[in-house]
This record gives C-alpha cells, structure tokens and sequence, in this order.
C-alpha cells in the first residue's frame, strides 16, 4: 500500500475543473435561456455540478482528500451559481 496521495497540481485541477464548468453554464444560461425559466436551467447546473463533481473525484481512485475536494468542488460551484442568479436578476 502506497502513502502517495493525489498531486497538489491535479487536486487542484479537479476542483477547478468543475468551476469553469459552473461558468460557462452560467454564462449560456444568461445569454440563451428564456428569463422565465432561468432557475430551472440554474438549478439544472448545480445538479449537474454535483454529478460532475463526484465523477471525477471518483476517477481519482484517491481517497486522500476526497471530502476535501469534493466540499471545495462544490461549494465553489455553488458560489458561482449564486453569484450568476444575482447578475442574472439584475440583469433581466
């Protein structure tokens, strides 16, 4: 048994992975949905965030850190769809 745990560099990616994918559907959620239905498409992406959250920290094989970057990776997402619902009210 190994006492390796995942490299801080891809620790990092993992996490910031999803945050970009929180961006950028925010971002088309602003600029494509129909301001009606702009909290079903957010919450759509936070649940997605979620999944996409646990499959790749899955993919690691590493339990070392796993609720640690599983908290930030979606706690992160949760901030940026947080903050794109505000811009989005203010918006429209």
């Amino acid at each position: 048994m190994t006492t390796e745990s995942l490299p801080r560099a891809a620790a990092k990616g993992t996490v910031s992975a999803v945050w970009a994918f929180a961006l950028v559907a925010s971002v088309l959620i602003g600029v494509l949905s129909p301001s009606e239905h702009d909290g079903a498409w957010l919450s759509l992406a936070g649940a997605a965030s979620i999944v996409l959250t646990l499959g790749i920290q899955l993919a690691t094989k590493e339990k070392r850190g796993f609720v640690h970057r599983l908290a930030s990776s979606i706690s992160g997402a949760v901030v940026i769809l947080a903050l794109a619902t505000g811009v989005i009210a203010l918006i429209r």
